[in-house]
């Protein structure tokens, strides 16, 4: 016998995807990867660092800076080169199993 294909069960995905322990793993990898993100990110005032915080939308969680030049440090600017802080955070947590 033969398996040509296989059809996931939606609503059973995301009956999952709300399950407590799914949602505190999630939370907790968020977490993590603030903790990440503030650990590398460039200090001046400290208001950068301080803006890194993690947002529930949902079933998901992400990490998020709340200060509008976050942008130009990530991303830099015909002056200055880009930090990468959120693409580093995003690399060592795949790299640690965190996300996937």
């Amino acid at each position: 016998m033969e398996i040509t294909g296989i059809q996931l069960d939606q609503s059973a995905v995301k009956a999952l995807a709300r399950h407590e322990a799914v949602q505190a793993a999630v939370q907790e990898a968020a977490e993590q990867g603030r903790a990440f993100a503030r650990s590398i990110a460039p200090v001046d005032t400290g208001r950068y660092r301080d803006s890194i915080e993690t947002r529930r939308r949902g079933e998901e969680a992400e990490i998020v800076s709340t200060v509008p030049y976050a942008v130009y440090l990530e991303y830099g600017t015909r002056h200055m080169e880009g930090q990468h802080i959120f693409g580093r955070t995003l690399d060592s947590m795949i790299k640690s199993g965190g996300m996937s």
